[in-house]
């Protein structure tokens, strides 16, 4: 069995429980395929209080009303089973709230920050744990975002002779 992976047995089913990275850069819950977006509702108010909370030393004071506004948009698409805006702020250092748009419509958000650090992975468990005291099945993983393929110097192709990404 790989190196940090533990299972358990849950009710005549076999669990494999990942232990957690230190850092991550994001942290991904991915809801039950059965589940919709509707079923957030009444966690939601708290997992947005945990994102506001983090960005605390990087919101402005002049937009004092706007974590209560987007928390209430949130729920106003939740209620309807649509996807929400989350929280996504163009704050350098803030944490980031997404609900991105998934191929296979199932529901999913995750928490994000530029850099990998301790706090994408603390706010990723302590929501985790908020989610199954609540009985809403999901799984956790991180590092899940595609950053894509590196950027070549303009009018040349990112392998092309005489980039970086060709140097060996």
């Amino acid at each position: 069995m790989p190196r940090g992976r533990k299972t358990q047995i849950y009710r005549d089913a076999v669990v494999l429980r990942v232990t957690p990275p230190v850092k991550a850069r994001s942290g991904h819950i991915l809801l039950d395929g059965k589940r919709g977006f509707h079923d957030l509702c009444k966690v939601y108010p708290e997992i947005h209080r945990k994102v506001v909370e983090a960005n605390r030393p990087f919101a402005k004071e002049t937009e004092p009303m706007l974590p209560e506004v987007l928390l209430e948009e949130n729920l106003r698409d939740l209620r309807a089973d649509r996807k929400p805006a989350g929280y996504n702020r163009q704050d350098a250092f803030g944490m980031r709230l997404i609900f991105p748009i998934s191929e296979d419509h199932r529901p999913e958000f995750y928490f994000s920050k530029p850099m990998r650090c301790q706090e994408v992975v603390a706010i990723t468990e302590q929501v985790s744990v908020l989610l199954k005291r609540r009985g809403i099945r999901h799984q956790v993983e991180y590092d899940r975002l595609q950053l894509g393929t590196p950027r070549g110097l303009p009018g040349m192709s990112p392998l092309a002779p005489g980039t970086l990404a060709s140097l060996p």
